[in-house]
């Protein structure tokens, strides 16, 4: 593992394309750091009361920008969050230098435009569940996700967005020759790993 504050070697032998395996482990080890914001979630499946979703919206809001935002800072400041520090890859711009402030925030904006999607949805669900609070208590999850379903116009489009997004990153990842998921092509970008560290 490279330090994270460590200055980033950017000559050409040391640096190869970050493979798409590498990649997912470093997303899996961000996602463990930030994890225990996510386990009131859990709330939401458990109780179906009035006060848990007056704050699922505000809630959501947090933990979807508290991510992206994540993100966006650790690469611009260090071209890697602290998964991919301990994946052994790196961020940077299409001449391996560092990506600052604006590179770092359009590689984030469609992630950013994700997350905006999912909190409008968030939103719609609290209204749906002030509306029909008297159908929906004491009913099972199954139950209040079929009202939730039909009565919020974003509840598919919050799945299938992401859906179609990462799976075009992927195969983008998979078949280009440097590697590059859909952001990085926004952003001018390119994932690197350490030619030290074997690839998986």
């Amino acid at each position: 593992m490279k330090s994270i504050f460590e200055k980033i070697n950017t000559e050409e032998k040391h640096l190869a394309y970050a493979s798409l395996s590498r990649r997912i482990y470093a997303q899996f080890l961000d996602f463990l750091i930030l994890c225990p914001v996510l386990i009131p979630q859990i709330m939401v499946f458990y109780y179906h009361n009035k006060m848990v979703y007056e704050l699922f919206p505000f809630y959501t809001a947090l933990h979807s920008l508290l991510y992206v935002g994540y993100r966006f800072v650790m690469h611009a400041l260090y071209g890697r969050t602290f998964g991919k520090a301990f994946a052994g890859i790196i961020v940077t711009d299409s001449y391996k230098g560092r990506l600052g402030w604006i590179r770092s925030f359009i590689r984030t904006l469609p992630e950013l435009t994700l997350s905006l999607v999912t909190i409008m949805s968030a939103v719609y669900d609290s209204r749906i569940f002030m509306e029909h609070q008297a159908e929906m208590e004491g009913l099972p999850l199954a139950g209040v996700h079929r009202i939730l379903n039909k009565w919020n116009p974003l509840d598919n489009f919050t799945f299938w967005d992401s859906i179609i997004y990462y799976g075009i990153s992927v195969i983008y990842i998979l078949f280009s020759h440097k590697r590059t998921a859909l952001h990085d092509l926004f952003a001018g970008t390119r994932v690197l790993r350490y030619k030290g560290e074997k690839p998986f």
